[in-house]
Parts: structure tokens; C-alpha cells; sequence
């Protein structure tokens, strides 16, 4: 029995894969073609250095010939063209049998699907019971991840409360960014008195347990009679007073200048400011927390610049960023050993919060003393 080339999940089964479906094009395939794929590159152009210094080089010098010989024990000797050199060579699939291999490959994806189904199924505890119970609905899937929960054999939990207002929303608006559908939504911009909009939906953001909509948003402007669209409107999910509903009459609008989701690469988490982005370094004064701080990066900037050093007591990160309500909540969170070096203006606004939470206990410490 011939063994299956592109099964389990090592190298050379993922290099197999990418080989045979490049040959199966009938185009002229190279091994930089297939290193380029398998490093998510468009092309072999963006290859950062000469493929012979690309991790993993030698399980594809092994794979790729396979891959051609067995091709050829299947289809016939013929069925693979070769040109140019051995630093250059080129390969082209020539046989009649369009797909030859397909029985092996549906297999494994057969088994990655089957793997999917029990993921879903053990890790049920982490997704909103919205989510399981729609796309599970009248599945026996269902009805084993019930069964595992009432058992207590879920796999995968998480520390999340998931029983959040309009939770059950979240399937109804996916559907809704996936297929194009406008939507009338009705919420309260924070907690205000309710307004009712037109939202061209494109971006299910979850930060801190909670859900936010981002889009567009269509707004009449009485100046010049007209109406524009404003980008990146953030509308949280347990904001809203009733279920959206789908509008037939108006044309889908994709983002124009936002591109999702590297719109929120410069901040922590959802809040967007037009304010300046800043190096802000951090001084760490504990040899935990900064271990800590390593492991759990406020951003994805951040990067080490002093190791904590036992003599001086500390240790210094630095990360590049927009400042907003996420991030000082964040420093707040770890506590007094982290400590905003620079800029002077970040450093000042984190001053000004520890001294209003400081008079706040002051008050009440004071009022409660009044009482006794």
C-alpha cells in the first residue's frame, strides 16, 4: 500500500501538499515556489534570503523529488518535465489525470475536519453558548457537546463570563459582515439617550470579555446637503437595545480607509484617539513582574531594553503606541511596580489618574469617619 505523502502534520507532509497542488496547475513549479508559499509570501521575490538559508530547506529537498516520483509511478514516467539547472530547476506536471492523488488528500482532510468537529466539541466552555447553539443547531455535534458539558468533560474552558447582554446577537451580525448586509441598529452611545443608525458592518472585535461592531456609518451632513460615511464606528454589542435589522434598500459599503484588523496595531484595545503615538518606556520594579511582563506584553511593540538587573532593582520595557483608556487601565491593573519613565506627557496623565483614585479613597475614608 502506497504510504500517503501529505498526511500528519510534519514539514514534509506540508511541503508535499504545497508540491503537488503547484505541479497540479501544470505551470512551471521551482523549489522557491513552494518555500515562498509555505512562508506566506506572494511570490518568490519577497523570499528574504537564498533558499538554501530557509529554515526547514532540507525536509523540502526531500519531499519534493517524492512527491514527483510517486506522481510518475502513478501516471507514467513521463508525466513530469524538466528544465534548467540544478541551482535553477524547473518542474511541470504533463499528465492526463488532472488529479491523481485526490483519494489521499480528501483522507486527510477528512481527518482534519474530523479533528475540527472534536475540537469544537471539547472546547466548548470557550465560545458563547450563541455561537455553539447556532452553528451547531440540529447537528448530533449538538447534542455530544450538551452531553460533554452536562458530563463535565469539556476540555477547554475559559475565565470569561460569556452571559453578556445581546450575546445571542453575535451569530446574527457574523452573518451579517460575511454575506454584506446592512443593518438599522438601535443602541446607546455611552448610555446615553438611544439613537437609531444605518451600519455597513465589517469587524467582530472581542477586548476584555466584551464584543464591539466596528463599520461604517451613514451620517447627513446639513451643511453640504449631503450624506457621507464615517469610518470605524465602534458599537458594543450589549449597547444595543434590540436586535439589528437587515436593510434591502441600500448598497453594502466596504472599508474605504480603514483596513481591518491592523486598524488596531497602534493601541490596546478598542479605543481609537487621533492623539500622537509615543515610545513609552517603562521602568519595572519587580524581577515577577517583570518576568511577567515578558510573557504577557502589554502590546505586540513591546520590547525589552534593560534586563532587570538585581543591583539597581529594576528592569525597562518599551513599547510604541497611541495612549487611550485600555492602555492606562492596563498599567493601573499591574499595580506600583511599573512605573511610566517618558514621555513627560504620558508619564503626567498616569500621575493625574493615581491622584484622582487616591483622593477618592481620601473622601470616603473621611466620610466614613464621619459616620462612626
Amino acid at each position: 500500500m502506497q504510504k500517503n505523502l501529505f498526511e500528519g502534520d510534519s514539514y514534509k507532509a506540508q511541503f508535499a501538499v504545497i508540491t503537488y497542488r503547484r505541479l497540479m496547475s501544470h505551470r512551471w513549479v521551482t523549489y522557491s515556489d513552494v518555500m515562498a508559499e509555505f512562508m506566506g509570501l506572494d511570490s518568490t521575490e519577497q523570499l528574504p534570503y537564498d533558499i538554501s538559508k530557509c529554515d526547514h530547506v532540507g525536509e523540502l529537498r526531500k519531499i519534493f523529488p517524492l512527491v514527483c516520483k510517486a506522481l510518475k509511478e502513478k501516471v507514467g514516467k513521463d508525466c513530469i518535465e524538466e528544465d534548467g539547472n540544478n541551482r535553477n530547476k524547473h518542474f511541470r506536471y504533463v499528465g492526463k489525470d488532472g488529479d491523481p492523488f485526490s483519494g489521499m488528500l480528501k483522507a486527510v482532510f477528512r481527518k482534519d475536519l474530523n479533528d475540527y468537529y472534536q475540537f469544537c466539541q471539547d472546547s466548548s466552555g470557550f465560545f458563547p453558548v450563541s455561537w455553539i447553539e447556532h452553528f451547531f443547531d440540529k447537528t448530533l455535534d449538538l447534542f455530544e457537546i450538551k452531553k460533554k458539558k452536562e458530563q463535565g468533560h469539556e476540555l477547554i474552558g475559559s475565565s470569561m463570563l460569556r452571559k453578556h447582554n445581546n450575546i445571542e446577537f453575535l451569530p446574527f451580525i457574523y452573518e451579517c459582515i460575511r454575506d454584506h448586509r446592512v443593518l438599522k441598529v438601535a443602541y446607546h452611545e455611552k448610555y446615553q439617550i438611544a439613537s437609531t443608525v444605518i451600519f455597513h458592518p465589517h469587524y467582530l472585535k472581542e477586548f476584555n470579555g466584551r464584543w464591539h461592531i466596528f463599520g461604517s456609518v451613514e451620517q447627513k451632513d446639513s451643511l453640504l446637503n449631503k450624506t457621507i460615511i464615517k469610518e470605524g464606528l465602534n458599537i458594543p454589542l450589549d449597547r444595543m437595545d434590540e436586535k439589528p435589522l437587515i436593510v434591502n434598500n441600500v448598497e453594502y459599503i466596504l472599508p474605504n480607509k480603514i483596513k481591518y484588523p491592523e486598524y488596531f496595531n497602534d493601541i490596546v484595545g478598542v479605543t481609537h484617539k487621533n492623539g500622537e503615538i509615543y515610545d513609552i518606556i517603562i521602568r519595572i520594579h519587580s524581577k515577577y513582574m517583570f518576568g511577567l511582563m515578558e510573557t504577557k506584553p502589554i502590546h505586540h511593540t513591546q520590547k525589552t531594553l534593560k534586563n532587570f538587573d538585581d543591583t539597581l532593582g529594576y528592569g525597562e520595557v518599551v513599547m510604541n503606541l497611541r495612549t487611550n483608556n485600555e492602555f492606562f487601565g492596563r498599567i493601573l491593573q499591574l499595580g506600583c511596580e511599573l512605573e511610566i519613565i517618558s514621555p513627560k506627557e504620558v508619564r503626567d496623565e498616569i500621575l493625574h489618574r493615581i491622584e484622582q483614585m487616591r483622593s477618592r479613597y481620601i473622601i470616603a475614608h473621611t466620610d466614613n469617619d464621619s459616620c462612626d
